[in-house]
């Protein structure tokens, strides 16, 4: 259940929103523009599955910063976290209402608004539920990737793809490279949600370091098909950035209407709209307990969820898709996400240098290449927004 959780915020929140920008953005290079996100993403899901271990408890990220830093650093970095979650949220709610105007005449904002009244509905009956209800959605968003990777087969084998995704030959513009590698590491934002589920875990000291894992694997070899297929797909009058870039893709392959996918696709991207909410909501009622957030965050209703975290999140999220378009939204989700990365992974070097927790001692060469990469990343982009800011 936890890898269907991590799978379906993490493939819910990018690949179905975001892969005709990346493309537009690297061209041919697109899947190297996914390969480096996979390795910064990496190296910070070993820190996560090291300190899972140690400290199996809702609160994630801000607890392991608390611990090593203080409960200020701690704060800091939780609410990053939920801002993480929200505005990626917000995102994905953007992504899901172009799928559906491409189906049915409707205003923006009711669908924005009806849909996330929906999920904090959902998420607010219980986690049996809405959990279980995001492992269906993932089933069927991971068949539609399946599915578009089998009519790719054809293009998958053509050598010239591979080598223009990946060789040498043509041209190789690191910034183009960066910036859509920046845009893609959004597509793996979700592998981290799965500590603020330790507390409703079986055992979570060992499944959820392997649901880390196993999330993060499963998501880099669909996104690589997918990626390598779109970067190979025959041209057409329209590319595959735009409202529904996958439906566009399944047309650029076929030659047949797109339409099918997109009703799919609208469950997919739905279910990481969902996930996106459990998490946030775990995370401020788990703050809350661990007395960094005001304590009617930690209320629980009748059904023992913590339905004031849930609708407070699905209020947030509502205002920030009706205020911004989805790039400005996925790119500053991608900037925090890598500074808080960047804080977990030094979490990890300073609690591995303590002998209260020797046990992490053998994993601190992986925070500081964790730290290194998501910081270099981060820094790189901040200097980016700071120069288009700048007169």
């Amino acid at each position: 259940m936890l890898v269907l959780y991590g799978v379906g915020v993490t493939v819910g929140a990018g690949i179905f929103v975001l892969i005709g920008t990346v493309g537009e953005i690297a061209g041919p290079r697109a899947p190297l523009a996914f390969l480096l996100a996979a390795v910064v993403a990496t190296a910070t899901a070993f820190s996560y599955a090291a300190l899972a271990r140690g400290f199996p408890h809702a609160a994630g990220a801000s607890l392991y910063v608390h611990r090593a830093f203080g409960p200020l650093a701690g704060l800091a970095v939780g609410l990053g976290v939920a801002a993480t979650g929200i505005v990626s949220s917000a995102t994905i709610t953007l992504g899901f209402t172009g799928y559906l105007l491409q189906l049915v005449d409707l205003s923006r904002p009711v669908v924005v608004v009806v849909t996330l009244a929906f999920v904090g509905w959902l998420v607010a009956r219980g986690v049996r539920e809405s959990v279980g209800a995001a492992a269906v959605m993932t089933a069927i968003e991971v068949g539609v990737l399946c599915i578009l990777i089998a009519a790719g087969a054809p293009v998958l084998a053509d050598a010239g793809v591979w080598i223009a995704a990946f060789g040498f030959a043509g041209p190789l513009d690191p910034a183009a490279i960066i910036a859509a590698a920046v845009l893609a590491f959004f597509a793996f934002i979700g592998f981290e949600d799965i500590v603020n589920m330790a507390e409703e875990t079986v055992e979570p000291d060992r499944v959820v370091a392997r649901a880390i894992l196993w999330t993060l694997g499963v998501t880099t070899l669909l996104y690589m098909l997918v990626a390598l297929v779109a970067a190979g797909a025959p041209p057409a009058a329209g590319s595959t950035a735009g409202d529904a870039p996958l439906a566009a893709l399944w047309t650029r392959l076929t030659g047949a209407s797109g339409a099918w996918l997109a009703s799919l696709a609208l469950v997919s991207v739905l279910n990481g709209v969902i996930v996106q909410v459990i998490m946030a909501s775990r995370l401020l009622y788990g703050m809350a307990r661990e007395r960094m957030l005001p304590a009617f965050l930690a209320r629980v209703s009748a059904r023992q969820t913590p339905a004031t975290a849930v609708w407070l999140v699905a209020g947030a999220i509502a205002v920030l898709a009706l205020s911004f378009p989805i790039a400005t939204l996925a790119r500053l989700t991608t900037t925090v996400t890598l500074v808080v990365f960047t804080a977990v992974n030094v979490a990890l070097v300073v609690l591995a240098g303590r002998p209260a927790h020797e046990a992490l001692r053998p994993w601190r060469p992986v925070g500081l290449a964790g730290a290194a990469l998501t910081g270099g990343l981060a820094g790189y982009e901040i200097v980016i927004v700071l120069r288009a800011a700048s007169p």
